[in-house]
């Protein structure tokens, strides 16, 4: 029997380039390998994302069959417009501090134009995005499974990516509401999962695979079943840059904070993860692929040409280092295919 194998992408703002890119490398290799045009969801089956991560999962997973390449140029060409703070809002904002920095507006067109009247239920494969409901004092799991089984779980994909990355200080709350009029008001999920590797690890746990893609794949499968490719959205070696802020009071943390914390929950559920796989006869199919920014930056909201242009940078950097890692993981995904 093949193994079951999981896409995870953290969040991160604009660093979602990043993985995007490494995305755009395994659907452009395994489409010479196997000497066709592929498309990324055809070769997992299961994607998992948070906040920006969310936004790749649901363009991946769209019947709209997005290539990664122009999901790259996507992220490349549309920053600018989401994190548009004009002078009026820089004032009264006060840094993020009295309102959110950025209006919602250009994200919610941007969705609209991208998803339409797509719903969560439609996507290619299994999809899975976070989000935390402020109402409920509560994690929410927007799932394509259940939400094929539940119309009450149903909800548009242009809402339900906006869910996911409406980021505390950056943006407005996502007020949804369900069909028998519920309402939720969704913040960004990365306030508890910022890597939802574990959680899409024990999502695959609780799935009935070989009903749902009618292939030779395990049902509830084990880690001993799965391959997980985790990616993250990069990282600098260590804080030095926050080092200043030891002596310093709230209003100096408001936003070193949001990336510290998402760094520490990333990096705790590699290690449980590294912890289940190490402990299993599939060690070796556990990849956490996280690369390393000397160029650019861990803002969520840099979307400078320079910034965007050395994350690229240090993404292809990334490839060009690791392709044999690389290559490793696009064997695994064909010969699970």
């Amino acid at each position: 029997m093949k193994k079951l194998r999981i896409l995870s992408i953290d969040g991160g703002g604009v660093k979602g380039i990043v993985p995007a890119i490494i995305c755009e490398y395994l659907e452009n290799e395994i489409s010479k390998k196997v000497n066709r045009k592929v498309f990324l969801h055809e070769y997992f089956d299961l994607i998992v994302g948070t906040s920006t991560g969310g936004i790749l999962g649901a363009l991946y997973t769209s019947p709209k069959y997005h290539t990664a390449t122009e999901i790259v140029d996507l992220y490349k060409n549309c920053g600018d417009k989401i994190f548009n703070k004009n002078i009026i809002r820089r004032i009264s904002s006060f840094g993020g501090i009295l309102r959110p920095k950025y209006s919602t507006k250009a994200l919610e067109e941007l969705s609209e134009s991208l998803f339409g009247d797509i719903n969560l239920s439609d996507t290619t494969k299994p999809f899975m995005t976070t989000s935390y409901d402020l109402i409920r004092a509560k994690e929410i799991f927007f799932d394509s499974l259940n939400a094929k089984r539940k119309p009450l779980k149903n909800f548009k994909l242009k809402d339900v990516v906006i869910a996911t990355s409406s980021a505390p200080v950056y943006f407005n709350a996502k007020k949804l509401i369900s069909l028998n009029n519920d309402l939720y008001n969704c913040i960004d999920g990365g306030i508890f999962a910022n890597n939802p590797a574990l959680i899409a690890y024990a999502e695959a746990r609780n799935i009935d695979f070989k009903k749902h893609l009618e292939e030779d794949k395990p049902s509830f499968p084990g880690s001993d079943d799965m391959i997980l490719i985790s990616l993250g959205t990069g990282h600098k070696e260590g804080y030095k840059n926050y080092e200043h802020l030891k002596t310093k009071g709230g209003a100096k943390w408001v936003m070193p904070i949001i990336d510290i914390l998402f760094a520490a929950q990333s990096n705790t559920d590699d290690f449980i993860l590294r912890k289940i796989f190490d402990s299993s006869k599939n060690k070796w199919n556990y990849y956490r692929i996280n690369p390393r920014l000397y160029k650019g930056s861990l803002e969520l909201d840099n979307k400078s040409e320079e910034n965007i242009k050395k994350l690229c940078d240090d993404a292809h950097e990334f490839i060009k280092r690791n392709k044999d890692k690389l290559d490793d993981i696009i064997l695994q995904l064909i010969l699970n295919n």
